[in-house]
């Protein structure tokens, strides 16, 4: 079974590293991206993209402006999305997300909805604590 294959976007280089070692433990791929327009170019030159673990702030581009571009191709509006974000905010009922985690987050609980939206059903577990404040 090929690893689930997650495209991240995070502007800050020390948290990305670390982020993209932690999920290339934990089995995934990573497509590493510093900013939006990066991970928009993953999605068209990755022959699969299972998750996008999306910081809601980027220098290119805000996040609704990057789910906004990825949802208007067919192919991609199912895609699963996980923000991540600092900014004290609400979780956006229209950008298309399935979690806001408020950084600084756990490992555990990224890990955690990862496995849900690679392994199983495609939604998160109850447990998975999303930080929404």
């Amino acid at each position: 079974m090929p690893r689930p294959v997650v495209v991240l976007a995070e502007d800050d280089g020390d948290l990305r590293e670390v982020m993209q070692m932690m999920l290339e433990q934990a089995g995934y791929r990573v497509v590493s991206c510093p900013n939006a327009f990066t991970a928009l170019r993953a999605f068209f030159t990755e022959p699969r993209v299972d998750v996008l673990v999306l910081d809601w702030v980027l220098p290119d581009l805000d996040g609704r402006e990057l789910v906004r571009l990825l949802h208007s191709q067919r192919e991609l509006t199912e895609l699963p999305i996980v923000l991540t974000t600092g900014v004290d905010m609400e979780m956006p009922s229209f950008e298309g997300a399935v979690c806001l985690l408020r950084k600084p987050f756990a490992q555990t609980d990224l890990l955690r909805l990862l496995h849900a939206l690679t392994h199983q059903t495609g939604t998160p577990p109850p447990q998975a604590s999303c930080h929404v404040a």
